[in-house]
């Protein structure tokens, strides 16, 4: 199994879509229930002693039904859960993916989904490792704008991936978005071999002009707010 890892917003869903056209790989793209059971315990990781047998469960199921030799699974939550997922799937790779804050913010700005989550953020646990709220900054949280609120969850899944890169080691590779625009060819090997895939990856198109789409929608104070996150955070 493959699993695809970040926080919303960061190019998740872009990496999905490039190796679904792939002829060895099978695609699951937050598909229910699983994609609401990581949601779920992304959360409230109380839900895990529940969920997650019942997600590995399902996951096996999965895997046994597919008519490819790859099954992959864009249910990007699962960054939390990562590292028990290495131990229950042994042979499972996974693919953390990194984008700058910047862009990050302003797409999850834009994204009437992703933005509930920190609209609504007292609607669910604290502390929250998803949205990066703890006790010590939960009241500062309160009062930041949502800009803010989307960095402190870039950061929080910025600081998970640098931890799995420690505990999962050979086992994940890290797809920067700048570099998969910027040298789109040299990260599709690079994807080939740490999958062992034995024919090339589908060069996808690259729209222009989105990487520094975020200046013309983050307000200079939106940029201020980042960057007092990123600095006090």
């Amino acid at each position: 199994m493959i699993f695809v890892l970040g926080t919303g917003r960061s190019g998740t869903h872009w990496i999905a879509w490039i190796l679904e056209d792939h002829p060895e790989i099978e695609t699951l793209i937050e598909k229910p229930p699983i994609f609401n059971w990581v949601v779920e315990m992304a959360l409230n990781k109380s839900s895990e002693e529940v969920l997650f047998p019942r997600l590995v469960s399902r996951y096996r199921a999965e895997r046994s039904l597919a008519g490819r030799l790859y099954l992959l699974d864009k249910s990007h939550p699962n960054i939390w859960v990562a590292d028990l997922l290495q131990k229950e799937l042994p042979k499972a790779r996974f693919l953390g993916v990194r984008r700058d804050v910047y862009g990050t913010v302003s797409s999850m700005l834009q994204h009437k989904g992703v933005r509930k989550w920190v609209e609504q953020w007292e609607e669910f646990p604290v502390p929250n490792r998803f949205l990066g709220v703890t006790e010590e900054n939960k009241d500062r949280y309160r009062e930041m704008s949502l800009a803010g609120r989307c960095a402190l969850r870039w950061l929080a899944h910025e600081r998970r991936l640098d931890r799995l890169e420690q505990e999962l080691g050979e086992r994940m590779y890290q797809v920067d978005y700048l570099r998969l625009h910027n040298e789109t060819d040299v990260v599709l090997d690079e994807l080939k071999d740490f999958l062992g895939l034995s024919c090339p990856i589908k060069r996808p198109s690259i729209k222009q002009g989105s990487l520094d789409k975020w200046r013309s929608l983050l307000t200079d104070s939106d940029v201020h707010d980042i960057d007092h996150v990123l600095a006090s955070e």
